[in-house]
């Protein structure tokens, strides 16, 4: 059996729960303290930043020199990162990255972030402020939403 705080983890590593499902799973079904389930929640949530920043470049390299029908997907990822973070990079800078991940919305967190960073190219200290701390409000909106702290149309009945 794997323990719930693991559970967790795993699903906020995942690209597209992330934090938005993870903390109020944590907070409804395992029953933690909003602390711990916040904490959970942006432990997980970061920890694919740095594999992503770094490895994304070595394995589309790899992927297109074996299997080139695969990269397909790869760019259209891509692409749809950098459609996502574009306008508002070349007019913010690295807070863009901070404002897609205040926004708790699906498909919106580090993946897809992380990805724009690559594509634009963005210093990885930059992006990892950025994402680090657009994750850590982010994820404080959705506890308190979870929490019934504030009103969020997203976790009412």
């Amino acid at each position: 059996m794997i323990p719930g705080w693991l559970q967790v983890i795993a699903l906020s590593i995942a690209p597209i729960t992330e934090y938005q499902l993870a903390i109020p799973l944590a907070l409804t079904t395992y029953h933690y303290p909003w602390y711990f389930a916040y904490a959970l929640g942006v432990f997980g949530s970061f920890l694919p930043f740095f594999p992503l920043f770094f490895g994304f470049e070595f394995v589309r390299r790899h992927v297109t020199r074996l299997f080139p029908r695969l990269i397909r997907p790869f760019d259209m990822l891509i692409a749809r990162a950098e459609k996502k973070v574009r306008g508002d990079y070349d007019k913010y800078g690295a807070i863009a990255l901070f404002i897609a991940l205040v926004i708790p919305f699906p498909l919106t967190g580090v993946w897809t972030t992380t990805l724009a960073a690559v594509a634009l190219k963005i210093p990885m200290r930059s992006a990892a402020i950025g994402i680090f701390f657009g994750l850590l409000c982010g994820a404080g909106l959705v506890t308190l939403a979870a929490t019934g702290i504030i009103h969020s149309p997203l976790f009412t009945g």
